[in-house]
């Protein structure tokens, strides 16, 4: 008889203790943090000259003569779905953009350029040399190259 009332009492125990751990009461309220935070200026920074704007700096790379035969091969490739793509990482300094064919399973990098958000100069990775060139040395060595 004593085994029997020590499982029900064991029972209620296991019961009390996972209904105190599910407490759903709607009356409990969020702690709120009630500092007071005071912004203060970093006046260490340089006011920075307005950079280009992505789609300005996307819109001078389809200009080149290079970026506009990939972006009609892409076209036609692709059935006229799209055409050639971009990947622009920002830095504080300057666009860090690779342009390519976005396929389904990857992305299959045609051309890595930096531009330099300050003075627009736009420079390709020679892929043979791996330097960066301006797009006009790196046009030069492709003719070269064919």
């Amino acid at each position: 008889m004593k085994t029997v009332k020590t499982k029900y009492l064991l029972g209620f125990l296991v019961i009390s203790g996972i209904a105190a751990c599910n407490n759903n009461d709607s009356t409990n309220t969020p702690a709120v943090d009630t500092t007071v935070k005071t912004a203060v200026a970093d006046t260490s920074l340089k006011p920075v000259a307005p950079a280009p704007e992505k789609k300005d700096v996307l819109d001078t790379l389809y200009t080149l003569p290079f970026v506009k035969e990939s972006n009609k091969y892409l076209d036609s490739f692709t059935k006229h779905k799209h055409g050639i793509a971009f990947i622009v990482d920002t830095t504080s300094e300057n666009y860090n953009i690779r342009a390519g064919y976005d396929g389904e399973e990857r992305f299959e990098t045609y051309y890595i350029f930096t531009i330099n958000r300050k003075t627009k100069e736009i420079k390709i990775q020679d892929v043979i040399s791996g330097d960066m060139v301006s797009p006009a040395e790196f046009e030069k060595r492709r003719k070269v190259n064919k």
